[in-house]
């Protein structure tokens, strides 16, 4: 590759990136990268142009604003009304909303993520048997600054219509937020209070800097 190329096929990697994440329902931003770089050639050549997820990050957020508009904002506006009836339905476990819901960038194809916080992941998956839910159980790896990865158990489901991932800590984890895979600050989350003081003020603003639920 000629160097003077990289910095277009950089820029071609972050468009093409944030495209998939928003059009193809790609959450994962290594995923989108991966994908993006096939289609556009690149794909051995693609660790050296490889943008952050920040960058991808901002490129979603203008791509959205820009070519989605108010199809985007009643779909942000539905999948945080869901998310908050969601969590009044698991009261007990003290949600949190994270993720692309809370974040603006989620689309029709995304999936509520919350945070729930139990003594027992068996606490919560008795709650929803005798809910009637069904679910798939899961695992996630999430990182916490320099300390070693722990995986958590996630259960998906389907809630309003809408995909529900559910993330199941300790009880003494809800002061603690795993890093966010956009900039690797601690992930923001926000409880069912906040949340609707959120909706009441704008139904698709983003939340401010340091929400966090606790």
């Amino acid at each position: 590759m000629v160097k003077s190329q990289q910095p277009r096929l950089r820029r071609l990697l972050v468009v093409e990136s944030a495209r998939i994440m928003a059009e193809e329902g790609v959450a994962d931003f290594r995923a989108a990268k991966e994908k993006a770089a096939r289609r556009l050639g690149i794909a051995g050549d693609a660790q050296q142009l490889w943008p952050s997820n920040a960058e991808i990050h901002a490129e979603l957020q203008s791509r959205l604003a820009l070519f989605h508009g108010d199809a985007h904002s009643a779909e942000l506006q539905h999948l945080r009304r869901t998310a908050l009836a969601a969590m009044h339905w698991l009261a007990d476990f003290a949600p949190r909303l994270s993720g692309p819901v809370l974040e603006g960038t989620a689309t029709g194809h995304s999936a509520i993520v919350l945070h729930v916080f139990a003594d027992t992941p068996e606490s919560v998956l008795f709650f929803l048997l005798d809910q009637g839910a069904s679910y798939e159980e899961g695992r996630q790896m999430l990182h916490f600054g320099e300390q070693t990865p722990r995986e958590y158990p996630v259960l998906r489901l389907h809630y309003g219509g809408c995909e529900l991932r559910v993330v199941i800590f300790g009880l003494d984890e809800d002061r603690r937020s795993p890093a966010s895979p956009v900039d690797g600050k601690p992930l923001r989350r926000i409880n069912a209070a906040q949340l609707q003081r959120l909706l009441d003020t704008s139904p698709t603003a983003s939340p401010a800097l340091g929400s966090s639920g606790h």
